[in-house]
């Protein structure tokens, strides 16, 4: 059980990784100071699940400790197994690109430095330490390290902010934005990568959903101690969402300075890198700029928030694989050893795929969005099962199936699924919020039939 302080630490740094930091970046390099709306967008989502309790609040008054066991209890075992399906479906692709993006983030400010390290091989690396670790320390050391990366990384990042902020300051890079970027680096609703539908989609998914729908964090919200607990630390944790998004977004405003304004960072350095200088801007500017020892402790600090990171959705999606899937299945919920060696077969497969997958997937679009619309396929459904299940006393097993059904329609979204439609033209955010409103649709008119069909069949 989880007090207040431990709570907020393993809230906030679950979502605080490497390849946090990259997609941030990214966004802001490409962006400018508009990326800083994602971040609010967080802040505002995590705080409303905070002030009224949404969804976490009742989900602990259920006794359950994984999202598929609920559905189990609500809908029945068919629901629980299909929905865990669905749910690492999306997940496990969502982490797909986490392992790359962190190689080629640490390679990158590492070579600014003159050290040359192999992508590929460091990938290896990266995931063998990730597997052995999350199989042999379970749920504990998962805790364990995201309380430390979260120290670590938050000073090391401190550090940096403050350290760059000397060579590029504020206010020139303010002009560099507003001479390259236009209103648009200011202002995301006339940024035309962004706009009011991106805005809102923000708010779901950076906030409501990564706080209160997303595995990871919802886990640790029913390992918290005492329910009263839950929402002063998702009150609090909502400034760290805020940060998580706006601290690394900064940085990339401030490579985009860096390696735009006169006599800064070596652009052809940068250039070299290709369609990946987006990507790579950051941590060159990193390596290039900062002094040796700094640049050691931020690399430390940034291998810990792998780890952190890579354990939790390591054990996360292969707990739920093994626990909600085979063991209904094979009737070994309750076996532990079962269970302990089903997580960990599943951890090293999740980890082979990931390492597959980091090498072949060569989608059009940002890291960030390419993490919303995969989460999407997941969460398009689970919020609907999961808040109408909770708040809606005639939703039916009916109605969650055609939702889980419908809402997996979101993997249209994806970059080459859209092109392959010749959906090019249509936003990430407009087929996320259909797929929600063809989930909830499914779910009220199933739920609706079911009962219709049921009270039928009483008067009959």
């Amino acid at each position: 059980d989880l007090g207040l302080g431990t709570a907020i630490a393993t809230l906030g740094a679950t979502e605080i990784g490497l390849i946090t930091i990259a997609y941030n970046a990214q966004k802001g390099f490409n962006e400018g100071f508009s990326a800083f709306h994602i971040g609010l967008a967080a802040l505002i989502g995590c705080a409303f699940v905070g002030a009224i309790g949404f969804v976490v609040k009742p989900m602990r008054r259920t006794g359950v400790l994984t999202l598929p066991e609920y559905y189990e209890q609500r809908f029945g075992r068919d629901i629980r197994i299909f929905g865990a399906i669905v749910m690492a479906l999306g997940g496990i692709l969502n982490m797909g690109l986490f392992l790359k993006v962190a190689s080629i983030f640490l390679s990158a400010m590492l070579a600014a430095k003159g050290v040359d390290i192999n992508v590929n091989l460091l990938m290896v690396v990266l995931i063998a330490g990730a597997v052995l670790y999350t199989c042999y320390g379970g749920m504990r050391s998962v805790i364990i390290t995201d309380v430390f990366q979260f120290i670590l990384l938050s000073a090391g990042l401190l550090f940096a902010v403050v350290f760059l902020s000397s060579l590029v300051p504020f206010d020139q890079a303010i002009s560099i934005v507003r001479e390259n970027k236009g209103a648009g680096g200011f202002d995301p609703i006339v940024n035309e990568n962004f706009g009011l539908s991106y805005v809102l989609w923000m708010i779901l998914v950076a906030g409501v959903v990564s706080a209160s729908i997303w595995p990871t964090a919802l886990t640790r919200a029913l390992c918290i101690e005492k329910e009263e607990t839950v929402q002063r630390a998702y009150l609090i944790a909502s400034v760290i969402f805020l940060a998580r998004m706006v601290v690394p977004a900064f940085l990339g405003v401030l490579a985009f300075a860096y390696f735009a304004g006169p006599s800064l960072g070596p652009g052809e350095l940068l250039a070299s890198y290709g369609g990946d200088s987006d990507l790579v801007a950051t941590p060159l500017m990193l390596g290039h700029a900062m002094p040796g020892w700094l640049l050691a402790f931020l690399a430390v600090a940034m291998f810990a928030s792998f780890m952190s990171t890579q354990d939790s959705y390591l054990f996360c999606w292969a707990s739920i694989l093994s626990r909600d899937v085979l063991g209904p299945i094979f009737g070994t919920v309750e076996n532990e050893r079962a269970q302990k060696w089903g997580t960990r077969a599943f951890i090293v497969l999740i980890a082979l795929y990931e390492l597959y997958w980091g090498l072949i997937y060569d989608g059009g679009e940002d890291i960030w969005d390419y993490l919303a619309v995969s989460g999407s396929i997941y969460f398009c459904s689970g919020i609907v099962l999961l808040a109408g299940g909770l708040y809606w006393k005639g939703a039916t097993r009916r109605g969650a199936l055609w939702a889980l059904i419908l809402g997996f329609s979101a993997i249209v979204a994806l970059a080459p699924v859209k092109t392959a439609l010749g959906l090019d033209g249509v936003s990430s955010p407009v087929i996320g919020f259909a797929a929600i409103g063809l989930s909830l649709f499914g779910f009220v008119a199933g739920s609706l039939s079911e009962g219709r069909a049921g009270r039928m069949q009483r008067r009959g």
